[in-house]
């Protein structure tokens, strides 16, 4: 039997049998025969299996669906669910950490199908879901970006993704107000228009292999320190910042600066390029080091042009665990 594998291609029948070998397949019948959305028995995982430019039999819908340069996938539910079907409602409460939902993908409806992934939520349009009109989803593809032959090969045209060079902002340095903590167990939709407009982008994992822009929104937050300081005229203490993480990672803070009142401020950067809302990870020595130092402020640099040095910022104080939803990724397990 073949193995689940990223860019690898599969019939129907290769993909029930390696994701739910223990139930009946039958060709063209069935979920697993038929369906282009299936859930995995006796679980939230679900299967997706889209063929480009499908039309139903039935209501003759012509499935809108494609992919965005930044690797968000926008998805639509068959004409007749709607926001209150079951199979809706998980997936938009859809949580990638403990459930998958896996991308299977063809041009044609003559191909195998190549697997590219899973998915996340991101949103979903709640003016979607009328009377033979299905449900609209953006979901961004995890293991992103593609290379571009497979890209290619699948003759997948990937449409413009979330444009923050568009507007370049005038002020090199924008503050922002910081978002509330907000319960993770609603999710509310979007409005048709805003849904149309929105590019979303949620994909911490990609940002994270980008060293680069790590770094570099450390230097932008470095510049951004000294400038605020000069202008409360403390150029004294402008002078020894210092870029602690350059030097030690593991101290449990990037940057060493300083309150109006002179007493020190251990700074925290976490840069991304999507816009406020995208995730980011903290590691269990700045979590720990938020909780001891009520002078612990997290940086959160987003919409960042790394080539310009030029983003927006916003400012949490205090303990990471009060002001943000934390997700365990992992744990170590011993006897």
């Amino acid at each position: 039997m073949k193995k689940l594998e990223l860019y690898t291609s599969y019939n129907r029948e290769e993909i029930h049998d390696i994701l739910s070998p223990n139930t009946k397949f039958t060709k063209s019948a069935g979920t697993w025969g038929l369906q282009g959305l299936v859930r995995i028995e006796n679980s939230n995982d679900f299967v997706f299996m889209v063929t480009e430019g499908t039309v139903t039999a039935v209501s003759k819908h012509e499935f809108d669906e494609g992919f965005t340069e930044d690797g968000v996938f926008r998805w639509q539910s068959q004409p007749q669910n709607t926001l209150k079907t079951k199979k809706v409602i998980d997936l938009i409460n859809h949580d990638e950490i403990s459930n998958n939902i896996f991308l299977f993908y063809r041009a044609t409806p003559n191909d195998d199908y190549t697997y590219l992934g899973t998915l996340k939520y991101l949103n979903h349009d709640e003016d979607s879901g009328g009377e033979n009109e299905p449900v609209n989803f953006n979901w961004q593809l995890i293991n992103w970006p593609i290379e571009k032959n497979i890209l290619e090969d699948l003759n997948i045209k990937l449409e413009p993704g979330l444009d923050i060079e568009k507007n370049i902002q005038k002020e090199k340095f924008i503050l922002s107000e910081a978002p509330e903590k907000k319960s993770k167990k609603k999710r509310d939709g979007v409005k048709k228009e805003k849904f149309k407009q929105l590019k979303v982008y949620n994909n911490p994992e990609n940002d994270k292999k980008l060293k680069d822009i790590g770094d570099k929104g450390e230097f932008y937050i470095l510049e951004y320190e000294k400038e605020r300081l000069e202008k409360l005229n403390k150029t004294e203490l402008a002078k020894n910042i210092k870029h602690v993480s350059a030097i030690n990672d593991s101290a449990g803070y990037d940057i060493l600066s300083f309150n109006d009142d002179g007493s020190e401020r251990f700074i925290e950067v976490k840069t991304t390029k999507g816009p406020i809302g995208t995730d980011f990870y903290i590691s269990p020595g700045e979590l720990k080091f938020s909780k001891e130092n009520k002078n612990f402020f997290i940086y959160r640099v987003y919409e960042f042009l790394p080539n310009k040095l030029i983003g927006k910022i916003y400012i949490k104080q205090g303990d990471v665990d009060e002001n943000f939803n934390l997700t365990p990724l992992q744990y170590k397990v011993s006897l």
